[in-house]
């Protein structure tokens, strides 16, 4: 099967954006609190913490688009490139001006940069494929 890599990509970050997106929209303080962070339950505070949820979540339905309809694949993998390697170079920015988070955030942080890298290397090689001609 010639786009199971493709498939198995789509998974993985469609189970990451649906799942990450959940837990920062509807529990963000149990996310948090895996980190060893509390949050300030103000209105404000946690307006600026939900409010990523909902696009990691737009994120995940477009990649399950991509998952079940072929015509969407490429846009679901450019979009998990996209999201997945701003969220690791956010967190690369942070760690040269904020220092080293816990090891959890740098597993985070590998598996965005491993999984967005993977996304958009699949995202070219369908770019160049669909340009042979049958």
């Amino acid at each position: 099967m010639q786009n199971l890599p493709i498939k198995i990509a789509l998974v993985l970050s469609a189970a990451t954006f649906l799942s990450i997106g959940v837990f920062i929209t509807f529990f963000p303080a149990y996310l948090f609190s895996l980190n060893g962070l509390s949050l300030d339950p103000s209105a404000a505070m946690m307006s600026d913490i939900r409010a990523p949820g909902v696009p990691i979540l737009l994120a995940g339905a477009i990649t399950l688009l991509g998952l079940f309809n072929r015509a969407f694949e490429r846009p679901a993998l450019l979009a998990s490139a996209s999201l997945m390697l701003a969220y690791g170079a956010g967190r690369l920015i942070s760690i040269s001006l904020d220092g080293v988070p816990p090891a959890s955030l740098l597993i985070a942080m590998a598996i965005e940069f491993g999984l967005g890298a993977w996304c958009g290397w699949l995202f070219g090689k369908t770019a160049i494929s669909s340009k042979i001609p049958a």
